[in-house]
């Protein structure tokens, strides 16, 4: 896979991109999503005056994007046609709030 075009967004919120000029494939395209996730919860107890805002991290995870709306992007890490092609199973699946996605960069499918 090579990477193909960097969708950056000018606002928080990505408008979204149109597809490249290539044959589609049947359940998403190939993409990395470049997104900002907060910290885990913390459990117990805090005391206000010792808290600390705690760093952010950017992750950039790369599969299938099966479903893009101003809501939420949902990335597959694998996909499976079964049977008569008309059924795809999906694993490794990613739910990421349209809010934190800083870009999305489509890659590009070789033969090979």
């Amino acid at each position: 896979m090579s990477i193909g075009t960097d969708h950056r967004s000018a606002g928080p919120d990505p408008e979204p991109e149109p597809e490249p000029e290539i044959a589609p494939a049947r359940f998403g395209r190939t993409v990395a999503v470049e997104w900002t996730q907060p910290p885990d919860p913390r459990g117990g107890w805090t005391d206000y005056a010792t808290l600390e805002p705690r760093p952010v991290q950017t992750c950039l995870p790369v599969g299938r994007l099966v479903h893009d709306d101003d809501c939420v992007k949902i990335l597959a890490g694998s996909a499976v046609i079964v049977g008569d092609g008309q059924r795809v199973m999906l694993s490794g699946i990613i739910e990421i709030p349209a809010r934190c996605v800083a870009r999305i960069v489509w890659l590009v499918e070789e033969a090979g």
